[in-house]
């Protein structure tokens, strides 16, 4: 997308993010789903959203939303709050800001789930677990 400004996406409240620029997009988006899955996070959604939104948006770079999910965490958080549900599953995004980088942004549910005090702690582990595939993503050969 021309004239597309990500030089804010790193600093938004709601997620944390890194760039990368030793790999290709595919190569990113594979180590994260392995990263995840060493996690025990499952993927239970995979967007494409370059090709979701071809006809709207003509020039739209490389864009993947993950939506992830522990269901230890899961059972976990709604046996504590019932209305859990609403930020399941946590997403995870890669997608291509510049040529040859790759952003990686992870939920940040420390704050998405901050409305419910009873969370607190499952969000503050749940974002340490997923801040975890940031310092993999660029690891030179990582088995899958």
């Amino acid at each position: 997308m021309k004239n597309q400004n990500y030089t804010e996406s790193q600093h938004t409240a709601y997620c944390i993010s890194q760039r990368y620029g030793s790999q290709p997009f595919s190569e990113i988006l594979n180590n994260v789903r392995g990263a995840l899955k060493k996690r025990e996070l499952d993927i239970l959604l995979e967007l494409n959203l370059k090709d979701y939104l071809k006809d709207h948006l003509k020039d739209m770079p490389s864009h993947v939303i993950l939506s992830v999910c522990n269901p230890e965490t899961a059972s976990n958080a709604i046996s504590k709050d019932a209305q859990t549900g609403i930020f399941l599953p946590c997403s995870v995004t890669v997608k291509e800001v510049e040529r040859d980088i790759v952003e990686v942004s992870i939920e940040d549910t420390g704050i998405t789930w901050s409305p419910s005090k009873e969370l607190t702690q499952i969000a503050k582990k749940t974002t340490e677990t997923l801040k975890g595939i940031l310092s993999e993503v660029e690891q030179p050969g990582m088995k899958l």
